[in-house]
């Protein structure tokens, strides 16, 4: 029998409450999942250095081997890949069931209580059907239920700015090596907290190479974080020796080396913001997944072989000995370091998905908030894990707390501090448009009027763009170096999101999976 409007209007208001409830649901998965997978990842990257196997000389040595653990990070931002082939494959495949056994007729039958239509009515029925579909022409066929899909074009400057994703790969592979290594003599906390860096670089970058201006909130929260990063790196240094930390001078280098790759990211933020910014036809999946197959293209092809040729202090005085890597992999008791590195390469994965989520649902602010709790949770972990007598080898994992590590939390709650500020340098009313960096609360508000803030945002075909402002100064802690365990996001996906944010952009919606 026929719904009542009454009882219409009930099933739509229980299925809106449903969906609400899913929404909220997958929210509080991601934001959980992302804090989770980014604490484990940070962890993990110190515990890969510290797993040991058999080197080619039989000896029983640590995994310092930071260049082969870029190649493992590459490999799992390549995952992304197949999550942004997966629907298509998927759509694919129905859409051909679709068009080899056609869906039956859409007509009223006696079991849902309309009056049946009989034999001449079925003919009646089905030809009007066969004119619709087909413009009131006459003839059918076997794809006059659904029109043949177009198949996707993809113009030739498309695939030039694709494959221009390699230039910023290449400076990730080297900003990310460069972290490695200062990893190798720094505590978990120093490291994640050093990168803080990249502020700075990049707000001068973005003033000598790209014209920006700077307000006074951005010299604020400049100043702030220089302050910050100084105060973490002087507690670093003045404190005890850790078991998992080298000496003070190799210290001093690990830290110098983490600055270091902050300028190169900072570098190619800038890259990326004058040279890509026609990149938003692509989803930020594809991108990442992009920007992992070219990591793993580079370091298999070049920087490992190089690595392998180069002077240095690895096994055979290499600088990077790859047959030894290979080795000690195979030969670790238990495949523990095997099992290690899969581990952090799935961990990151999920990581990167997640993040994008996070930022989709719930704006790149947030995101940039959490990213900070992720650095404060890594640091609880690892002084959990220490005070925990938790060992690797007879050897305590995460790090102790001294009498410097109230410096090193006040530098810490500065850096933060600074970067809130920086962020929200840019909340003044724009003479063109609405168009923010880290998404106003015009913007948010943009968000909700149109109900999609609730949604996953999954960029699809840009419409026509309107560019924001030269003058609107740039910042990376919105979404530009959020998204990868070392950071490997790009300034594509970080304007795609702030591009809808501003609505000068109309992207596709997808709910979270």
């Amino acid at each position: 029998p026929a719904l009542t409007k009454a009882e219409s209007a009930q099933k739509r208001e229980r299925e809106r409450e449903k969906r609400k409830r899913f929404t909220m649901l997958a929210k509080w998965i991601a934001v959980v999942g992302m804090l989770t997978f980014g604490t484990v990842s940070s962890i993990m990257s110190k515990i890969n250095f510290e797993v040991k196997g058999l080197n080619l000389d039989g000896k029983l040595v640590p995994f310092h081997k930071p260049w082969f653990c870029v190649l493992v990070m590459f490999i799992g931002m390549s995952g992304c890949l197949a999550i942004y082939v997966a629907p298509l494959a998927w759509e694919a495949a129905c859409g051909k069931r679709r068009r080899i056994n056609p869906p039956p007729s859409r007509r009223s039958t006696g079991d849902n209580g309309a009056p049946d239509l009989g034999p001449a009515g079925d003919s009646a029925y089905l030809e009007s059907l066969l004119a619709k579909d087909n413009g009131g022409g006459g003839g059918g066929g076997d794809d006059a239920d659904e029109p043949p899909l177009d198949p996707p074009s993809c113009n030739c400057s498309q695939v030039t700015q694709m494959l221009m994703i390699a230039i910023p790969t290449a400076f990730d592979l080297i900003a990310t090596v460069l972290m490695s290594i200062g990893l190798l003599y720094v505590t978990v906390s120093i490291y994640q907290m050093m990168r803080g860096a990249e502020l700075i670089f990049a707000a001068i970058f973005s003033v000598l190479f790209l014209g920006k201006k700077l307000y006074k909130l951005h010299y604020c929260g400049i100043a702030l974080a220089l302050i910050g990063i100084t105060m973490v790196g002087t507690a670093s240094v003045l404190g005890p020796e850790q078991n998992n930390t080298g000496t003070k001078q190799e210290q001093i280098l690990g830290i110098s080396l983490i600055i270091l790759s902050q300028a190169i990211q900072a570098g190619q933020i800038c890259f990326e913001e004058h040279f890509m910014k026609s990149m938003d036809f692509m989803k930020p999946t594809l991108v990442v997944g992009l920007e992992g197959l070219f990591g793993v293209l580079m370091q298999a092809l070049i920087v490992l072989p190089v690595a392998q040729e180069l002077p240095g202090g690895d096994f055979g005085g290499k600088l990077e000995n790859t047959r030894d890597s290979l080795h000690m992999i195979a030969c670790s008791k238990d495949h523990v370091i095997l099992v290690a590195l899969g581990f952090t390469a799935v961990v990151m994965l999920f990581y990167n998905v997640l993040g994008m989520q996070v930022t989709g649902h719930l704006g790149a602010l947030f995101r940039s908030i959490l990213e900070t709790t992720r650095t404060l949770l890594a640091w609880i972990v690892g002084l959990a894990l220490y005070y925990g007598n938790v060992t690797l080898y007879g050897d305590p994992i995460g790090e102790a707390w001294d009498n410097y590590s109230y410096l090193q939390l006040a530098g810490f709650v500065i850096l933060v501090t600074g970067t809130l500020i920086y962020g929200h340098g840019d909340s003044r009313p724009a003479p063109h448009d609405d168009y923010t960096i880290l998404g106003s609360e015009r913007s948010h508000r943009h968000l909700s009027s149109s109900g999609s803030a609730t949604q996953a945002i999954s960029i699809g075909t840009a419409a026509n763009r309107v560019d924001p402002s030269p003058n609107v100064s740039f910042t990376p802690s919105s979404m530009s170096r959020l998204n990868a365990y070392y950071d490997f996001g790009s300034v594509s996906r970080s304007q795609q999101m702030n591009n809808y944010l501003a609505g000068t952009e109309t992207p596709n919606i997808i709910v979270s999976q």
